[in-house]
């Protein structure tokens, strides 16, 4: 169970990356988030075997993760 203290100005900071290729042996790209929110932080990390969408992943993971965050924290 995640608890926070409600205190004023709860913001939420977020990033997304992605790395071409980045795997020597195997050439996956990899993707990923991480949100930062009362001070702690929330990572993902996916690996994408195609390096086409790696970006786009990154984008859609971090952004659909964020709405969600940011209604449940409006929802506290």
């Amino acid at each position: 169970m995640l608890t926070y203290r409600m205190f004023e100005g709860l913001e939420i900071i977020g990033y997304s990356d992605s790395d071409f290729a980045g795997y020597q042996d195997s050439k996956r790209s990899t993707s990923g988030y991480i949100y930062r929110l009362a001070r702690n932080f929330v990572k993902q990390t996916f690996i994408i075997p195609s390096t086409m969408i790696v970006e786009f992943v990154a984008c859609f993971e971090a952004s659909n993760n964020g709405i969600w965050l940011r209604n449940f924290v409006t929802s506290l």
